[in-house]
C-alpha cells in the first residue's frame, strides 16, 4: 500500500477583505426582501377610518372652482380610494374660489361629517335641493393642494 505524503488542500476560505463585502451583500439582500414583503403583504393599504368600510359610499359632484386645468379629474382620482363615489365632474361658471368648500344639496349631517373627515375640507354651505344629482358638491378652490396631501399615513385627522 502506497501512502500519499502530500498534504491535502483544506476547504477554500475567502480572504478577509472579501468576507466583509460578502456579509454586506447578504445583509442588503435580507433588508430588500424584508421591505418587499412588508410593502406588498403586511402593510395596511386601507385608508378608510374604522367603521367606514361598512357605510355606504357618499355621492359627490367635484367641481373645479379655481380654473386650474384638469383639477376636478385629478382630485376625483385622488379621492377614488376613499368611500366617496364621484358621480360628475364640472367647472364653475367663473373660477373665483380661493377656498375649497362643500355645498350641501341634501341635508344629512352624518354624511357631511364623514365627508369632512375624509377630505379634510371643513367649510360648507347649505343650498338644499332635493332634485340634485348628488347630496354634496365639492368645489375646489386655490387651496386645493392642502387637501391632496397624505398626512401621517392617510388623508384623515386634519
Amino acid at each position: 500500500m502506497i501512502q500519499d505524503l502530500t498534504e491535502k488542500p483544506g476547504p477554500k476560505k475567502l480572504p478577509s477583505r472579501y468576507r466583509f463585502w460578502y456579509i454586506m451583500i447578504i445583509v442588503a439582500a435580507v433588508l430588500v426582501a424584508g421591505y418587499v414583503i412588508y410593502r406588498n403583504y403586511l402593510r395596511d393599504d386601507n385608508p378608510l377610518p374604522p367603521g367606514e368600510a361598512s357605510m355606504p359610499a357618499i355621492k359627490v359632484i367635484v367641481s373645479n372652482g379655481c380654473g386650474y386645468e384638469s383639477l376636478a379629474t385629478d382630485y376625483a382620482e385622488f379621492i377614488s380610494r376613499l368611500n366617496i363615489e364621484v358621480v360628475k365632474l364640472t367647472d364653475t361658471p367663473k373660477p373665483i374660489y380661493d377656498k375649497s368648500i362643500i355645498v350641501v344639496r341634501k341635508q344629512d349631517n352624518q354624511d357631511l361629517k364623514r365627508l369632512q373627515t375624509m377630505t379634510g375640507i371643513q367649510r360648507f354651505t347649505l343650498a338644499i335641493n332635493d332634485a340634485s344629482e348628488a347630496p354634496f358638491i365639492i368645489i375646489l378652490g386655490r387651496d386645493y393642494q392642502q387637501f391632496m396631501k397624505e398626512n401621517k399615513g392617510g388623508p384623515f385627522g386634519r
